[in-house]
């Protein structure tokens, strides 16, 4: 009979048996799919989300027909109204679909998993926490689809654009992803170790509308604010997506080539910045215990 006794020596197993470490790429994947259930399982949640970005985009053509903007502040050099207006302002929503994407989804996700009580065992595992935040935001981007293809085939197709300056404009939102991805992983290892950041997210989403051009060209603002604007990766993406959208024709910040390369060094800095944060999350709760996190 096997010996059931607590005190009972038990064979110690092989040296170095660990469980292996799991591929990020198979974190990534078993993240999307468990976000993309959690979305289908609360269908009125996944709706809200829809609903809130439909009545954005009522708004925007309700607003290009009161509005304008003069040729003073016009980078076309004319007074901006109809349906120029109405590329400018589709040339916002285009990324406005990205905020919830990199801001929302991340810090959504640190804190369901707190509650949950799966974030201990997030980093108790051999898996890549980098890559579960990066799932996170996959899975919103692929739910995010069903309203961001509609406002960029509408934006194309009102436009006018050509099929390389579409492929350009696609690239521009694609270049903000990657930058605001890495914010938002950011913000979310923010909320490990501070817990109550969501107040973040609502600040940066609304520097990202008010002051990088969304709803008037930054030389609109005072000049202490267009030095804001510079360091928001927003600004150069709805300069670069207008560029495109109104046949090169819109005068940009900078030369293009310039503003493309501001856009990557945006997403390189963000993605060191979040990989040392996550590094000091990590080296916290070792120090201190999985409690505080």
């Amino acid at each position: 009979m096997t010996d059931l006794h607590p005190h009972a020596s038990v064979p110690p197993g092989p040296v170095g048996h660990l469980p292996a470490r799991v591929p990020v790429w198979r974190v990534m994947q078993a993240t999307i799919r468990k976000d993309l259930a959690i979305a289908k399982r609360y269908l009125p949640d996944l709706l809200a989300r829809f609903a809130d970005l439909a009545v954005r985009v009522v708004f925007f053509l309700l607003f290009a027909n009161v509005a304008s903007i003069n040729a003073a502040s016009s980078p076309l050099g004319h007074a901006i109204t109809g349906r120029e207006l109405m590329i400018y302002f589709q040339g916002a929503l285009t990324l406005f679909v990205f905020n919830a994407i990199a801001l929302s989804a991340p810090v959504n996700a640190v804190n369901r998993d707190l509650y949950n009580g799966t974030l201990e065992y997030l980093y108790t595992s051999p898996s890549s926490r980098y890559g579960y935040f990066v799932g996170t935001i996959l899975a919103s981007a692929l739910i995010s689809q069903v309203i961001f293809l509609p406002v960029f085939s509408v934006l194309i197709l009102y436009s006018k654009t050509g099929a390389i300056d579409a492929l350009l404009v696609l690239g521009a939102c694609l270049a903000v992803l990657a930058t605001v991805v890495a914010l938002g992983i950011m913000i979310a290892i923010s909320a490990l170790l501070w817990r109550q950041v969501a107040s973040v997210a609502s600040v940066v989403s609304i520097l990202f509308e008010l002051l990088a051009g969304a709803y008037f060209p930054i030389n609109a603002l005072p000049i202490q604010l267009q030095y804001v604007s510079l360091l928001l990766p927003y600004t150069w993406g709805y300069d670069l997506i207008r560029f495109y959208s109104f046949g090169r024709q819109w005068r940009t910040i900078f030369p293009v080539e310039v503003e493309w390369a501001a856009l990557i060094c945006f997403a390189l800095l963000f993605l060191g910045l979040s990989g040392v944060l996550l590094t000091a999350a990590e080296r916290r709760a070792k120090r201190q215990g999985l409690h505080l996190i």
